[in-house]
Protein backbone atom coordinates (compact mmCIF):
# COMPACT_ATOMS: atom_id res chain seq x y z
CA UNK A 1 0.00 0.00 0.00
CA UNK A 2 1.40 3.57 -0.98
CA UNK A 3 2.20 5.88 1.78
CA UNK A 4 -0.89 8.65 0.27
CA UNK A 5 -4.54 7.42 -0.46
CA UNK A 6 -6.51 9.00 -3.16
CA UNK A 7 -9.67 10.54 -1.31
CA UNK A 8 -12.88 13.10 -2.68
CA UNK A 9 -10.60 15.93 -3.26
CA UNK A 10 -8.85 14.21 -6.00
CA UNK A 11 -5.34 13.98 -4.36
CA UNK A 12 -3.22 12.86 -1.68
CA UNK A 13 -4.47 14.77 1.27
CA UNK A 14 -5.14 14.36 4.97
CA UNK A 15 -6.65 17.25 7.04
CA UNK A 16 -5.55 17.22 10.90
CA UNK A 17 -6.89 20.45 11.95
CA UNK A 18 -10.12 22.17 10.81
CA UNK A 19 -10.44 26.02 11.51
CA UNK A 20 -13.96 27.45 12.03
CA UNK A 21 -14.28 31.14 12.10
CA UNK A 22 -17.22 32.20 14.74
CA UNK A 23 -19.32 33.36 11.94
CA UNK A 24 -19.23 30.22 10.43
CA UNK A 25 -20.02 28.71 14.03
CA UNK A 26 -22.70 30.75 14.21
CA UNK A 27 -24.68 29.65 10.70
CA UNK A 28 -24.03 26.10 11.76
CA UNK A 29 -25.94 26.44 14.71
CA UNK A 30 -28.53 28.66 12.55
CA UNK A 31 -29.33 25.73 10.52
CA UNK A 32 -29.45 23.75 13.30
CA UNK A 33 -31.58 25.46 15.61
CA UNK A 34 -33.88 25.90 12.56
CA UNK A 35 -34.14 21.81 12.11
CA UNK A 36 -34.57 21.49 15.48
CA UNK A 37 -35.76 18.69 16.53
CA UNK A 38 -35.16 17.02 13.29
CA UNK A 39 -30.91 16.38 12.98
CA UNK A 40 -29.57 18.98 10.69
CA UNK A 41 -26.71 18.51 8.07
CA UNK A 42 -25.03 19.97 5.58
CA UNK A 43 -21.46 20.55 3.59
CA UNK A 44 -18.42 22.44 4.95
CA UNK A 45 -16.59 24.17 2.08
CA UNK A 46 -13.37 26.67 2.28
CA UNK A 47 -9.79 26.15 1.59
CA UNK A 48 -6.97 23.14 2.52
CA UNK A 49 -3.18 24.13 2.87
CA UNK A 50 -0.91 21.36 3.84
CA UNK A 51 -3.10 19.32 6.80
CA UNK A 52 -5.41 22.32 7.72
CA UNK A 53 -9.07 23.11 6.47
CA UNK A 54 -10.60 26.38 6.93
CA UNK A 55 -13.79 26.41 6.24
CA UNK A 56 -15.12 29.66 4.70
CA UNK A 57 -18.80 28.44 3.59
CA UNK A 58 -21.37 26.08 5.05
CA UNK A 59 -25.05 24.91 2.98
CA UNK A 60 -27.68 23.58 4.40
CA UNK A 61 -28.80 19.93 3.09
CA UNK A 62 -32.59 17.98 4.06
CA UNK A 63 -32.32 15.58 5.97
CA UNK A 64 -34.51 13.08 4.13
CA UNK A 65 -35.28 10.75 7.01
CA UNK A 66 -36.72 14.15 9.04
CA UNK A 67 -35.38 11.67 12.02
CA UNK A 68 -33.88 13.24 15.75
CA UNK A 69 -31.46 10.75 15.45
CA UNK A 70 -30.46 9.79 12.01
CA UNK A 71 -30.11 11.94 9.39
CA UNK A 72 -29.39 11.57 5.17
CA UNK A 73 -29.36 13.42 2.31
CA UNK A 74 -30.14 13.27 -1.74
CA UNK A 75 -27.11 12.86 -3.41
CA UNK A 76 -27.85 14.30 -6.06
CA UNK A 77 -28.17 18.11 -4.08
CA UNK A 78 -25.11 17.05 -2.12
CA UNK A 79 -22.96 16.70 -5.66
CA UNK A 80 -24.48 19.73 -6.86
CA UNK A 81 -24.07 22.07 -3.54
CA UNK A 82 -20.52 20.78 -3.87
CA UNK A 83 -19.76 21.51 -7.61
CA UNK A 84 -21.96 25.44 -7.01
CA UNK A 85 -19.08 25.74 -4.11
CA UNK A 86 -16.20 24.87 -6.42
CA UNK A 87 -17.71 27.28 -9.06
CA UNK A 88 -17.53 29.59 -6.02
CA UNK A 89 -13.14 28.33 -5.82
CA UNK A 90 -14.23 26.57 -2.41
CA UNK A 91 -12.46 22.87 -2.08
CA UNK A 92 -14.89 20.56 -0.25
CA UNK A 93 -13.88 19.77 3.08
CA UNK A 94 -16.61 17.50 4.24
CA UNK A 95 -19.98 17.21 6.38
CA UNK A 96 -21.66 18.60 9.08
CA UNK A 97 -24.53 17.35 11.12
CA UNK A 98 -26.08 17.24 14.42
CA UNK A 99 -26.70 15.20 17.32
CA UNK A 100 -29.30 16.17 19.88
CA UNK A 101 -27.38 15.22 23.46
CA UNK A 102 -24.85 16.12 25.42
CA UNK A 103 -21.69 14.11 23.46
CA UNK A 104 -20.37 15.19 20.26
CA UNK A 105 -19.00 11.09 19.50
CA UNK A 106 -19.93 9.76 16.21
CA UNK A 107 -22.26 6.79 15.92
CA UNK A 108 -22.18 3.57 14.90
CA UNK A 109 -23.86 4.90 11.93
CA UNK A 110 -22.19 7.74 11.38
CA UNK A 111 -18.45 5.41 11.25
CA UNK A 112 -20.55 2.98 8.58
CA UNK A 113 -21.28 6.72 6.66
CA UNK A 114 -17.76 8.31 6.73
CA UNK A 115 -16.16 4.86 5.27
CA UNK A 116 -18.54 5.81 1.64
CA UNK A 117 -15.93 9.00 1.16
CA UNK A 118 -12.53 8.02 2.96
CA UNK A 119 -11.12 10.72 4.22
CA UNK A 120 -13.67 13.28 3.85
CA UNK A 121 -14.19 15.57 7.21
CA UNK A 122 -17.32 14.77 9.92
CA UNK A 123 -17.84 17.69 11.80
CA UNK A 124 -20.32 16.63 14.36
CA UNK A 125 -22.65 19.47 16.93
CA UNK A 126 -23.86 18.29 20.24
CA UNK A 127 -27.28 20.49 20.46
CA UNK A 128 -29.72 20.31 22.85
CA UNK A 129 -31.64 24.19 23.38
CA UNK A 130 -30.36 26.35 26.17
CA UNK A 131 -26.98 24.47 26.16
CA UNK A 132 -23.36 25.35 25.09
CA UNK A 133 -23.04 23.18 21.97
CA UNK A 134 -19.92 21.28 21.59
CA UNK A 135 -17.93 20.05 18.47
CA UNK A 136 -15.78 17.22 17.02
CA UNK A 137 -14.48 16.93 13.64
CA UNK A 138 -13.58 12.78 12.55
CA UNK A 139 -11.94 10.96 9.72
CA UNK A 140 -11.72 7.55 8.19
CA UNK A 141 -8.99 7.42 5.57
CA UNK A 142 -9.39 3.61 4.48
CA UNK A 143 -11.33 0.14 5.30
CA UNK A 144 -8.21 -0.59 7.20
CA UNK A 145 -7.69 2.94 8.85
CA UNK A 146 -9.26 3.59 12.76
CA UNK A 147 -11.30 6.70 13.38
CA UNK A 148 -9.35 9.72 13.92
CA UNK A 149 -10.27 12.71 15.78
CA UNK A 150 -9.34 16.13 14.31
CA UNK A 151 -8.07 19.21 16.17
CA UNK A 152 -10.57 22.32 15.77
CA UNK A 153 -9.58 25.87 16.26
CA UNK A 154 -12.55 28.54 16.17
CA UNK A 155 -11.30 31.84 15.43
Amino acid sequence: MSEFSFSIYGFPVRIYEIVLPRRIVSRIIDIIEESFPIEACGILLGTIKGKVARVEHVESLDNILGSSRAFWFDERDWMQKIIEGKRKGYRYIGLFHSHFREDAMPSLSDRHRMLECPGEVWLIVAYKPYMKPSFTAWRIDDWGSSILKLKILIE
